[in-house]
């Protein structure tokens, strides 16, 4: 199928003048096949292989029954896409044309009329490669072959010579990919391994210079409000450009010419600029623009609304031990949040309006914190920005899910890319507040057995130990730190559940309800200075399992529903938590167990953010975990898989809107 971009090219020209920067999406007029087949069909891109072959009717729809575990011989397979450019003169035009893609699952070959242009191996990082050389006028050909994630990881483990830990994914290689750790299951979602081009694709046409990136920031030194503004440019010392910068309704002309490096503009707020979250303030945020000219020809243009706060980590000595409280704008704020997971198996924009259906319920069961987890994606701009308007923290880790060959050196540049890319997009929202390394690790390594469940002794233990405590501690580190002020933690939690230090210092994920078997009581026990995940879990309503599963397998016991439970404590602690905790019988029929598990679980969640409140101001925050699902089966979430909110999530919402 021919996509007629030189079309395309002609009307832009009629809106934007001959040098200025523009961007032709080429989403459209993809087709795919399995590699070594010739059989090609229409592809939406953005998407995935499992997409295009369940709208092909290739494959089953994966979230019905069983069919998920019919569809993981996708994982293993190769899959090309290609699609035609059609070039006019006026593309041409352009000194410079860069092909992005903004998202490539995961191993990627990126071809341009046969000749290779570029490989990709992370689904964080965006892809650009320069084509204007490579391009004839008329049609091109531009073609991306995924190789399997499964066999390229094998690839690595095998050269790096060390089983690295991999609880939840039975192959062994993710710990290997740069790719969402979710998707090789976890124990609130089975297994969906994906390839393909899961983000916008876009041509990008440029002359003499263009706006790279922007931000604007408080200045935490100065004695008045000011608002540092940084812009980066391509342009060189001898440039003759000039930069006009936007801050709502102030206007500065930067005349000097700008250079690579970031050129500094500064304006002065006052009081009513700041931004604050939640209940505390207004969550307001500020437009900024920024033009770059060369003469009177507008070269290029940066727009972003911003935000001006000052968000800080205190841990400080106390009596008790160190404390954990986020301070905005110098006064100490209670987080009441929640753990987000990604809210569909299939990754990418057409999960954005999930996304946002997240950012309403926080705000409306009065949360102030959302905890990005580290084993799923890096969340849209869209959230980020919904976010900061509804006036809700941000506290992002880095997607590490797992340990990982830190000191392999193409590893560790890879990795390094895709920090330093995802901290420049994230920072400019008001609304982070934190970073973070990882989830579990350094507790995992200590407490989990996984030198003997791997075989890791001797010089393998001391190298995994050693190379992943620096990349965290000291690598992400130094690289955070070397673009902003953000603060940052290495790992997340500091110690283990049942450790006395998680009560008096750092923050503390407290599993002992569920994982330990504790009564809910131990909740009110087992308060650290910031807790900042815990949780029990529920069965979704049958309307929503009745969607999935077939009517003749909806009852107690059936193998259809029991699959859907993928923790290793099975039902078990939900059969318990129902005799124990409501004093009841147990149910006989899969509704009433349902209805049970939930109000178990909103009895839990409850009893849990009334301990947290109560130890104010020892303790400082608590983020239930989980929000939402990616699933439509049992797990932590007080919403489950199309949004519907379950009992928990009015208990909690009760809980945070009081005074």
């Amino acid at each position: 199928m021919r996509s007629w971009l030189g079309v395309a090219c002609w009307l832009c020209y009629r809106v934007a003048a001959p040098g200025q920067e523009v961007h032709f999406p080429l989403n459209e007029g993809w087709s795919f096949t399995q590699a070594g087949k010739e059989e090609w069909r229409s592809a939406e891109v953005p998407g995935v292989v499992q997409t295009d072959l369940l709208r092909h009717a290739l494959i089953p729809d994966f979230m019905q029954g069983s069919n998920i575990d019919s569809v993981q011989w996708v994982e293993n397979e190769d899959w090309i896409y290609r699609r035609t450019l059609f070039v006019a003169d006026t593309l041409l035009r352009h000194e410079q044309l860069d092909l992005v893609f903004k998202g490539l699952d995961t191993f990627a070959e990126v071809y341009l009329n046969d000749s290779l242009i570029g490989k990709a191996d992370n689904m964080f990082r965006t892809w650009e490669w320069s084509i204007r050389p490579l391009l004839n006028k008329g049609e091109n050909e531009l073609k991306v072959i995924f190789r399997s994630p499964i066999k390229e990881g094998a690839k690595l483990r095998e050269a790096y010579g060390i089983q690295l830990p991999h609880d939840s994914d039975p192959s062994g290689v993710s710990p290997y990919i740069r790719k969402a750790a979710y998707q090789f299951g976890w124990d609130f979602c089975p297994r969906l391994v994906t390839s393909g081009i899961w983000k916008e694709v876009e041509l990008r046409g440029w002359s003499n210079d263009r706006i790279v990136r922007a931000g604007a920031f408080l200045m935490n030194q100065s004695r008045t409000l000011m608002a540092s503004c940084a812009i980066e440019t391509t342009a060189h010392a001898d440039s003759v450009t000039t930069l006009i910068v936007r801050l709502g309704d102030q206007r500065q002309l930067e005349m000097r010419p700008p250079h690579r490096a970031a050129n500094l503009v500064f304006f002065q707020l006052d009081s009513t600029d700041l931004w604050e979250p939640g209940a505390q303030g207004r969550a307001r945020t500020i437009p900024m623009e920024v033009q770059l000219f060369s003469g009177a020809r507008l070269l290029s243009t940066w727009q972003q609304e911003v935000g001006f706060r000052r968000v800080e980590l205190e841990q400080a000595p106390d009596p008790i031990g160190r404390s954990f409280k986020i301070l905005v704008n110098g006064e100490p704020l209670f987080i009441k949040g929640c753990n987000v997971v990604p809210p569909n198996m299939i990754p990418g924009p057409s999960a954005n309006e999930r996304w946002l259906e997240l950012v309403r319920s926080m705000k409306d069961a009065g949360m102030n914190m959302a905890r990005i987890w580290a084993g799923g994606i890096y969340p849209p701009d869209e959230f980020l920005h919904a976010c900061d308007t509804a006036g809700i923290l941000v506290w992002q880790d880095f997607m590490f899910g797992s340990l990982g060959p830190f000191d392999v050196r193409a590893f560790e540049e890879n990795v390094g890319e895709e920090v330093k890319e995802q901290y420049r997009r994230i920072s400019v929202h008001p609304s982070l507040a934190l970073l973070c390394g990882n989830n579990e690790l350094a507790v995992a390594w200590k407490n989990w057995g996984w030198q003997e469940r791997y075989g890791l002794h001797g010089n393998d233990s001391l190298k995994v130990e050693a190379v992943n405590n620096y990349f965290f501690e000291h690598q992400v580190a130094r690289w955070v730190e070397g673009m902003g002020d953000r603060d940052y933690l290495p790992s997340s939690p500091l110690s283990n559940w049942g450790n006395a230090k998680g009560l008096t210092e750092g923050d503390l994920h407290y599993w002992g309800v569920w994982h330990g078997d504790s009564t809910f009581s131990s909740f009110k026990s087992n308060v650290g200075r910031f807790v900042s995940e815990w949780g029990f879990q529920s069965y979704p309503d049958s309307a929503l399992l009745a969607k999935y599963i077939h009517p003749d397998s909806l009852y107690l016991g059936s193998s259809a529903v029991k699959r859907l439970q993928r923790s290793y404590k099975t039902d078990r602690p939900i059969w318990e938590a129902i005799e124990r905790e409501l004093g009841e019988e147990r149910p006989t029929t899969l509704g009433g167990f349902i209805e049970a598990s939930q109000r178990a679980q909103a009895r839990a969640y409850q009893m849990a953010i009334d301990a947290h409140l109560d130890a104010r101001p020892l303790c400082m925050g608590t983020l239930l975990w989980q929000l939402n699902d990616c699933w439509p089966g049992p797990s932590w979430s007080i919403i489950d898989y199309e949004g519907n909110p379950k009992p928990a999530y009015e208990a909690v919402k009760r809980a945070f809107v009081q005074p």
